[in-house]
């Protein structure tokens, strides 16, 4: 096959000549053409030669999008994994297995709608066991946001978090003998060390209670009472109460009782301003006209 050409100053007749021998010297005649090919141009038979020959001696490589690449006789295809990614297995002659390993490694991201290790399904934001109702974390967790949760809980008997410990029911700091709450603290009952003492609530009101055999609490500090009475409800606990009440003061007021043992008097009870609260007294006694005594008054006789 011969290399024509027309130059720019050639006759008609030249173009007929050169164009005459292409056609029937370099293409060929149609009519010579193998009955087993129906296409009638050059291009449409060169397809049906490789769809035959690929059909016989060679196959065709198709992928998701359609790309086609044929594998002729006496040419190779080649399956290449890549490490940590994928595995590549021929086997049998014609048999090849594409799979994974163990670890894989994927550089960019990887989006499933759920995906399962083990018995571990993550889906969206949720990770989740399909055998039990615990996830397992064997090594420590850390987490730029919040942790949350119904329950938080762990397999050992102690429990750190930052520098308080909590060890069963008992709740301690590693750093300090003191542990500081910045807010409200509740709870039903306050104890001290030994329960000697007990803060907590009964029947609607607030308690002190101090749980000595005789009932002595120590108050180590000067108390200002809010309020005007005190209330003492004795050695029985019922409705009977007595209360001890100052008047609204218009100034500071003190009351000192004397460092003596015995009884307070008071102005409208009888029998308690005696002789014996002084120690040298004299008696006056008021009758009535009929003779019978109305008030006895008793002084000092200085």
């Amino acid at each position: 096959m011969a290399i024509r050409n027309i130059a720019v100053t050639d006759t008609i007749e030249k173009f007929r000549t050169e164009f005459n021998a292409m056609t029937l010297n370099d293409f060929g005649d149609i009519a010579t053409l193998d009955t087993s090919i129906s296409a009638t141009t050059i291009v449409g038979a060169v397809n049906e030669c490789i769809q035959i020959i690929s059909s016989t001696a060679g196959w065709t490589m198709v992928d998701s999008s359609s790309t086609t690449q044929i594998v002729g006789g006496g040419q190779q295809a080649h399956f290449l994994g890549t490490s940590n990614e994928t595995e590549v297995v021929v086997s049998g002659g014609n048999n090849v297995t594409i799979g994974l390993p163990d670890a894989v490694s994927i550089t960019t991201s990887l989006t499933a709608p759920t995906l399962t290790g083990g018995t571990v399904q993550i889906t969206g934001n949720t990770i989740s066991v399909t055998d039990s109702t615990v996830l397992n974390v064997a090594e420590n967790i850390t987490a730029t946001g919040n942790i949350s949760g119904v329950n938080i809980t762990g397999t050992g008997s102690t429990h750190t978090l930052g520098t308080v410990e909590i060890s069963g029911n008992t709740i301690r700091s590693t750093d300090s003998t003191r542990i500081n709450i910045n807010d409200t603290f509740r709870a039903n009952t306050f104890e001290t060390q030994t329960g000697l003492l007990s803060i907590d609530e009964t029947l609607g009101f607030p308690r002190i209670s101090s749980t000595r055999g005789d009932k002595i609490l120590i108050v180590n500090a000067i108390p200002a009472i809010d309020g005007s009475s005190i209330i003492f409800e004795g050695t029985t606990s019922d409705d009977k109460e007595t209360t001890l009440t100052v008047i609204d003061p218009t100034a500071d007021r003190t009351i000192t009782f004397p460092d003596a043992t015995g009884t307070v008097a008071l102005t409208n009870a009888t029998g308690y301003a005696t002789s014996t609260i002084f120690s040298s007294a004299v008696t006056l006694v008021i009758y009535n006209s009929a003779g019978v005594a109305q008030k006895t008054i008793v002084g000092s006789a200085t």
